[in-house]
């Protein structure tokens, strides 16, 4: 179920840094990135930077006002190395073996089928590569979305392996985010 939570991009900063976040999971020149559930482009841009022309990054949203905003960002920052979709994250197969990393930021919960967008990351990942569920804990925080729609660590994690992911690690953030990371192979 989609939830359209509103995030002021600088209150955002402040809690997220999105270049470092992507440099501290690997992201690297020439790579293929999926940023699934993209919404304007958060990491998306920042991705394109660090993968550069060499590189493809793929941006995927059901929210087609978010993803026409972001090609408006991508058309005046002249960046070519991004390719947008309108798509919910359940639908969204856009080929097997081709993507170094998938990327799930703040989202996973929004889903209404978390299992079918976890079983397609598997399918879109190359051999080794890697997911990243970056998200909200299951805790009081004074911001972030409802507490009844997140998912803890646990539960995350579970739902992960049950796709048939390998080398599940979790990962304290901050006091409002965990990182889940693990591979498919």
């Amino acid at each position: 179920m989609y939830h359209k939570f509103h995030y002021d991009k600088n209150e955002r900063l402040r809690t997220q840094d999105p270049l470092k976040i992507l440099m501290d999971i690997g992201l690297k020149r020439g790579d293929v990135f999926m940023d699934i559930g993209s919404n304007d482009g958060f990491f998306t841009i920042p991705a394109s930077k660090i993968v550069g022309k060499e590189g493809q990054v793929y941006a995927v949203d059901i929210d087609e006002e978010a993803i026409e905003k972001l090609k408006g960002y991508l058309k005046d920052m002249q960046i070519f190395n991004v390719e947008t979709f309108i798509s919910q994250g359940e639908d969204f197969l856009i080929d097997k073996n081709i993507a170094d990393i998938v990327f799930l930021g703040t989202v996973l919960h929004d889903f209404s089928n978390p299992t079918k967008v976890l079983k397609n990351a598997f399918l879109m990942l190359k051999e080794g590569g890697l997911l990243i569920d970056f998200d909200w804990k299951k805790e009081n925080t004074v911001i972030g979305p409802p507490m009844d729609i997140r998912l803890s660590e646990r539960e995350a994690s579970l739902m992960i392996s049950k796709a048939n992911f390998s080398n599940i690690e979790i990962k304290d953030i901050s006091d409002n985010f965990y990182e889940i990371s693990c591979t498919k192979g």
